[in-house]
Formats: structure tokens, C-alpha cells, sequence
């Protein structure tokens, strides 16, 4: 009574702990270093924007002097002066301000993105190696079945200590496979435990999910156009430079100046307001060519990504394309075991020699674990073609 009650509560706390592929992602968005130092980041280049908006601060000036000899009295001074960009400039200066602050939003978002993709990536392929773990144990269990029968069969002469020998290496073989998966499990453990801020992941599933929807290709493309952050960043550096270009213009109006001064000398007092402007010669020389010229920069580069992302989106969806119909052929193989059966049949009724039974489970083995590799890449196409919904 006692141990199936501590049974039942062991594999409720592993069903428990046990995680989702979203579940893994909804973590790894709250707990990831990076993403948490990014958000702070974009917050400190937020406020950055923020300064240098308004105008200079006031300069106050006061001066005394004493005069020699007595009678020629002190002499007092006081200014206040108020210097100002031509008006329009800070209307363009916080237009910058608002696009550069949305451009650092779209930056965190892809930098969301990005690390998001890696944590599916890496539970997909944890996923992989768990199915795969789970086939191997099997065909150890079968394996070593046949191999304790060829020795009892041997130990009572009535076998062949060749088919002993086969039986044995091909145990040595899936042993080793076996070694190399969990070793390969752990080192992505340890991944999605980095990605997920240092705390561990318990992704224990060995089937995907269902293939998620992925939309015919115009749709696809125009979707993630909308919505991929990569190009909302570029999209919006250029957006950024027509604005500085406008602002740089602005600036190299001439700047206003005003203020108030006060002077008193022999008992006689003077005040009155002080106006001034510059001309603008040659300070701001070349700057509006130097942002037209990163306008035109940040054009050209939008128009280089938005082909580029249209190629990249296109070969990576014929990639899937093909995927999806190798996979749909493996299934149907994969869906008819009966071979197998009937292999194992001819085997203990000695219509084959155990060489020939190794021979043919080589084949069925290496054909169910290309199957498992097409159903991998396929999830992982589809992650990647998808990324612009996480």
C-alpha cells in the first residue's frame, strides 16, 4: 500500500515537472540574462533620446568691479541670456526621439525573437533525441533478447557461436548510440538551462506536437514581412534618417539668442533686453549632405534585406515543401510493420541466417531512423518559418 502510494506520488511530481515546448519558451522569455539586460538596454537608450530636446539652460552672469582711483565708483553688471535653435528644430528633434524610440522597441523584439528560436530549436532537438532514446532502449531489450537466446543455444551446442558473435556487436553498437544520445541530451539540458536563466528544464516528451499550420508562401511572406522585427528595425532607421535630414536642415537655421542685462557705474544705472543671431556660415557646413547621404544608406539597406528576407523565406519553404512529402512517404512505410514480423518469424523458424537478419533489421533501423531525421528538420523548418509569432 505504502509503496504504490509513493509510486503514484513519484509520477505525479514527474508529470508535474515535466514541460511543454511552450511551457519551456513562456519560461525562457521571463528567466533569460540576456533578454532581461536587453530590456534594460533599450530602456537607458530610451531615456537617451529623451535628453537634449529642449532648449540650453539660461546662462546668469553677474560682474563687479572696483574702480581706482575711489571717486571713479564700482561698476556692477548683470545678464541673463537665453540662447534657442531656430523653433522648428526641436519639433523635428522629437520626432527623432519618438521613431528612435520605437526602432529600439523593434530591436529588443528581434533580439526576443532570435533567442526564443534558439530555445525551440533546442527543445525540438531534445524532443528528437528522446524519441530516439526511447527506440534505441527498445531495440536493446530486442537485441539482447536475441543475443541471450543465441547463447543458450550455443552454450547447449545447438547453435553457431557466429550468430552469437552478431548478436553481440550489434548490441555493442546500439549500446554506444545509446552513450552518444544521452550525451547529446544532456549538453542541450544544459543549453535550455543557460537559456532559461540557469534553472533546469525537465522536457522529457518524446513525440512532437502536431506539424503547426504553415500558410501557403505568398501569404507566409507577406505575413512575416508585417511582422518579422528584423525588418521593422530597418524600416524604421530609415524612417529615422529622412527625419535627420529634415533636422539637420532645421539646425542650420540661424539660432535665435536673447536675454536681459543690467549695469550700474557712478550712481547711474542702465538695463534693457539683449536680441542676437547668428549667421550661419559655415559651423554646420556639409551636415545636411552627411544625413542625406545616411538616409540614402539606410534605404538602400532596407531594399537589400527585404530581397534577401524574400529569398531566404522562399528557399526555407521549398525546404519544408520537400520535407513535408519525404515525411508523408516515411509515414506510410512506417505504418505498415508487418516486415519486421515476418522478418522476426523467418528468423526463429530458420528460414533466414541470423546474417541475413541483421542485415534486413539494418535496413529497417537505418530507414525508421531517417524517418525520425525528416520529422526533426521538418519541426524545425516549420519553428523557423514561424518565428515571427513568438
Amino acid at each position: 500500500m505504502i509503496t504504490s502510494l509513493c509510486l503514484y506520488l513519484l509520477v505525479a511530481v514527474q508529470a508535474k515537472a515535466q514541460q511543454t515546448v511552450a511551457n519551456v519558451l513562456q519560461q525562457v522569455a521571463a528567466n533569460n540574462k540576456t533578454l532581461q539586460a536587453a530590456a534594460q538596454y533599450s530602456e537607458a537608450r530610451k531615456l537617451e533620446y529623451k535628453t537634449g530636446l529642449n532648449p540650453e539652460d539660461p546662462f546668469v552672469e553677474y560682474v563687479y568691479f572696483n574702480g581706482q582711483p575711489a571717486e571713479a565708483g564700482n561698476q556692477k553688471e548683470f545678464a541673463v541670456t537665453q540662447r534657442i535653435d531656430f523653433p522648428t528644430a526641436y519639433g523635428r528633434k522629437r520626432r527623432v526621439a519618438n521613431l528612435q524610440e520605437a526602432q529600439a522597441e523593434y530591436q529588443y523584439a528581434q533580439q526576443r525573437q532570435n533567442i526564443l528560436l534558439e530555445a525551440q530549436q533546442a527543445a525540438l532537438q531534445l524532443i528528437y533525441l528522446n524519441k530516439q532514446a526511447r527506440e534505441l532502449e527498445r531495440r536493446y531489450e530486442d537485441v539482447e533478447a536475441l543475443y541471450l537466446r543465441f547463447q543458450k543455444s550455443t552454450r547447449a551446442g545447438e547453435g553457431n557461436v557466429l550468430d552469437e558473435n552478431k548478436a553481440r556487436v550489434r548490441l555493442l553498437d546500439i549500446r554506444t548510440t545509446l552513450q552518444k544520445n544521452r550525451a547529446r541530451r544532456r549538453v542541450l539540458e544544459e543549453k535550455l538551462a543557460e537559456l532559461n536563466g540557469g534553472n533546469p528544464v525537465a522536457l522529457a516528451d518524446t513525440a512532437f506536437s502536431a506539424m503547426p499550420a504553415v500558410p501557403a508562401f505568398e501569404v507566409l511572406d507577406s505575413l512575416i514581412e508585417i511582422s518579422d522585427p528584423r525588418l521593422k528595425t530597418l524600416e524604421q532607421q530609415a524612417r529615422v534618417q529622412e527625419e535627420k535630414v529634415k533636422l539637420a536642415r532645421a539646425l542650420a537655421l540661424p539660432k535665435l539668442e536673447g536675454g536681459y542685462r543690467y549695469q550700474s557705474i557712478l550712481g547711474q544705472t542702465f538695463q534693457g533686453v539683449h536680441a542676437g543671431i547668428s549667421i550661419p556660415l559655415w559651423e554646420r557646413r556639409n551636415t545636411v549632405n552627411t544625413q542625406q547621404a545616411y538616409s540614402q544608406y539606410a534605404q538602400a539597406q532596407l531594399e537589400a534585406e527585404l530581397v534577401s528576407h524574400r529569398q531566404e523565406v522562399r528557399q526555407t519553404y521549398e525546404e519544408y515543401q520537400v520535407l513535408q512529402e519525404s515525411l508523408r512517404d516515411y509515414q506510410e512505410l512506417m505504418a505498415r510493420p508487418e516486415n519486421f514480423r515476418l522478418l522476426e518469424k523467418a528468423l526463429r523458424l530458420g528460414e533466414i541466417s541470423a546474417a541475413e537478419y541483421f542485415m534486413e533489421l539494418s535496413f529497417f533501423y537505418d530507414t525508421y531512423d531517417k524517418y525520425l531525421e525528416l520529422e526533426s528538420e521538418a519541426q524545425h523548418k516549420a519553428a523557423e518559418l514561424l518565428r515571427y509569432t513568438l
